[in-house]
């Protein structure tokens, strides 16, 4: 996965025979002509999809007659989400039945399904397996430990049970601590001279509500527990549940109509525990967790504002917290080595295609506790997602959020980016409303809808809810699909990294994702486009190749910008070194790292020396800043902070969409540059399919110089290259 060999074969044209069978799972490497072909009418895996609700009893004539009108509207994908009152339980034989019918109708319809990873939401409970075959393997918090005050020479004996993790000593006259033998779980100690407490740490079976097809009454509630993420049994037992019961029953149409399935939301809501974690703790950061756990029980970032306190313990903040950095930071590892992989790995070795977001995306400091790191739960993934459920983009609402699953997608050389919207809007969008949060989170790199909700018409004719009655609706489904397919061809062409503050928010630093926000929205304003890059790739992910860092999209970042964090790796930091020796730029906002890890933040030292590079100190993205930054590939005649763009390459031209997110005309000229020299400048309309020249482009040394007229709220597709070329129109 490291080598540069892996990250230039998809857009050489060496991937798999059978991933050329698929090649919407690939990166594709398109000329413009050839894109052209597809574009007027994309292949039915790149539609947008609505979420099929199978509420109540869904007969064949249901299927019918919701995926007639779907498709008549122009979406060609659903994703099925299973609801109680079926003709039989989810998970159980005459549940398949009607999937078998799903599938089989699609496929007369060339259309594709999709199907939840879980019987409701969030993706992990499978259907209440957990809680009826597996109690042991449900979910686990880790609670409130137990202090008993001993007196010097008393005996303690104390025989512990299962939720005891251990038992530990602590001075109260030092601060210090001691882990207790225990033989066959009985502790005898009697303490010497000075002032004890015995400490029990103990953990508790404790879930997220579920909301269940299977569940008796209907209710979002406890009845059925998620399973223990943590855990690698765990993980491949929902995957045997769930997705291997598809397989028996739909197999033969895998990566044909049936395209993969979709998690909903997995995310912990308390500091989580699963019982190897001691020993996993100590393999990856090198000391013992245990005498840690008392302070880490107490602490819980992300809710609220500021740092957390500590409470009713006598020990050092700063160490408590980096202990639970470290903590966080393994158990981070763990569900996504033994939750998210597992769903992601099974689906690439059953030619499927895994979509999923998880929670509180757009909130960075309560998603770093609810599922540790976003990049690391999304490096096996084929389509990172997120969601827009609850007015997050809106005109005139600053969310760059969507970021982080086309960053995802780019970092990891996967073609598209997903998003679950409208769901749950406040007031609900209307045609112009919609079309403007489809073009904003377009240009940040989005580019496969998931259009929420499409309840199963059970009782009676299919008729779509609010938005989609509107008329335009199918020209704005038309719109989608093409742009998503042109859009996810190529490769993405930002040259600027911006290093995500991951460890910082464990330390409930709320200023670094202020700061970071900030600062990659100034950018955005400033047309510098951009993606986040973790800690995992400029440690080990990305191949350094002189001033450049490629990522397995084959994109290449020139520049790395890092905003004001509480720490980062010396790995990290090493490579920023010997990137910024070799021509590349690295910029660090506000101040230095304050701390430095090597195997752990527990011993971490700092703050960072970063006199090999420079330093602006106002956090912001100054003149300073923007003239050290690599020329950029889209610039404006007249400034303007509503102007954002997607760019990407073909083998032989540039695409690039622009959006005017503004409620105001715009009229200026810009420059773009091209692979080459470009013979010809193109718009293609997503509405209609139609190719035609752009009136008043000029060309010279690589670069390109148009009008840009924009109406409000206007986005366009601009092809630069690729030779003239037939003109396709629907006349």
């Amino acid at each position: 996965m490291k080598t540069l060999v892996k990250i230039l074969l998809p857009l050489l044209g060496f991937s798999a025979a059978q991933a050329q069978d698929r090649p919407w799972q690939q990166l594709q490497n398109p000329t413009a002509a050839e894109a052209a072909v597809k574009f007027r009418d994309p292949p039915a895996e790149y539609s947008s999809q609505f979420t099929w609700g199978w509420q109540g009893l869904v007969t064949k004539e249901v299927i019918d007659r919701d995926l007639d009108k779907m498709k008549s509207l122009g979406v060609r994908a659903v994703w099925i989400e299973p609801n109680r009152g079926g003709v039989a339980p989810y998970l159980a034989p005459g549940y398949f039945d009607t999937i078998k019918t799903a599938v089989q109708e699609a496929k007369e319809r060339d259309m594709r399904i999709w199907v939840d990873d879980d019987g409701g939401y969030p993706s992990g409970f499978a259907g209440g397996k957990f809680t009826l075959e597996r109690p042991d393997l449900r979910m686990k918090a880790l609670a409130t430990a137990e202090q008993v005050p001993v007196a010097a020479g008393e005996k303690f004996s104390r025989q512990l049970d299962e939720t005891a993790i251990c038992a530990l000593a602590y001075n109260r006259d030092t601060n210090a601590w001691q882990t207790l033998a225990a033989t066959n779980g009985l502790v005898n100690w009697t303490p010497p001279a000075g002032n004890w407490t015995v400490v029990v740490p103990r953990w508790a079976y404790r879930s997220g509500v579920t909301r269940s097809a299977n569940n008796s009454s209907g209710a979002k509630d406890n009845e059925h527990s998620l399973g223990d993420y943590l855990s690698p049994e765990a993980g491949k037992l929902f995957v045997q549940w769930t997705m291997g019961s598809y397989k028996q029953a739909v197999g033969d149409e895998f990566g044909k109509t049936f395209l993969g399935f979709r998690g909903d939301e997995a995310a912990f809501g308390f500091n989580p525990w699963t019982p190897d974690f001691p020993t996993e703790f100590q393999k990856r950061k090198g000391y013992d967790i245990r005498p840690w756990l008392p302070a880490i029980a107490a602490i819980r970032i992300g809710v609220g504002s500021g740092r957390s306190a500590i409470a009713a313990q006598e020990t050092n903040l700063d160490a408590a917290h980096r202990a639970f950095a470290d903590y966080c930071d393994v158990w981070s590892d763990l569900m996504a080595e033994n939750f998210f992989n597992a769903e992601a790995d099974w689906c690439a070795a059953n030619n499927l295609e895994m979509q999923i977001h998880i929670e509180h995306e757009e909130i960075l400091p309560q998603m770093a506790i609810a599922d540790g790191d976003y990049f690391k739960a999304m490096r096996h993934m084929g389509m990172p997602g997120i969601d827009t459920i609850w007015n997050q983009v809106w005109p005139g609402t600053v969310n760059d959020f969507p970021k982080l699953a086309s960053a995802a997608a780019h970092l990891n050389g996967h073609p598209h980016a997903m998003i679950e919207a409208f769901a749950a809007y406040n007031p609900a969008p209307d045609i112009k409303q919609a079309r403007w949060i489809i073009n904003e989170v377009m240009a940040l790199g989005i580019n496969h809808y998931e259009f929420m909700f499409w309840p199963a018409s059970t009782r009676g004719p299919s008729n779509p809810r609010g938005l989609y009655n509107d008329p335009g609706f199918p020209a704005l489904a038309a719109f989608t699909n093409r742009a998503s397919y042109l859009l996810g061809e190529g490769k993405p062409a930002a040259q600027i990294g911006v290093y995500i503050p991951s460890s910082s928010f464990w330390f409930g630093d709320t200023k670094a994702n202020d700061d970071f926000k900030n600062i990659v929205h100034q950018l955005l304003q400033h047309q510098r486009d951009l993606d986040y890059v973790d800690e995992g790739a400029l440690s080990w992910d990305l191949k350094r190749q002189g001033g450049e860092f490629i990522n397995h999209s084959g994109q290449v970042y020139r520049a790395i910008i890092v905003p004001p964090v509480d720490c980062i790796s010396k790995t990290a930091l090493d490579n920023l070194r010997a990137f910024a020796h070799d021509g590349g730029k690295v910029i660090f906002l506000g101040h230095a790292p304050t701390l430095v890890m090597d195997k752990n933040l527990l011993s971490a030292t700092g703050p960072a020396d970063i006199s090999w590079t420079m330093l602006e100190p106002t956090a912001e993205i100054t003149p300073k800043v923007l003239a050290a930054l690599p020329a950029p590939d889209f610039a404006l005649t007249q400034a303007s902070p509503d102007v954002r763009y997607n760019h990407r390459q073909l083998k032989d031209a540039d695409v690039y969409f622009v959006f005017n997110e503004s409620d105001q005309p715009l009229n200026t000229l810009t420059t773009l540059t091209t692979v080459g020299t470009a013979k010809s400048v193109q718009v293609w309309d997503g509405d209609t399919g139609k190719i035609e020249p752009f009136p008043g482009a000029s060309t010279s040394d690589g670069k390109t110089t148009l009008p840009l007229i924009l109406a409000p709220w206007e986005a366009k597709l601009i092809v630069l290259g690729g030779g003239a070329g037939p003109v396709v129109s629907n006349n």
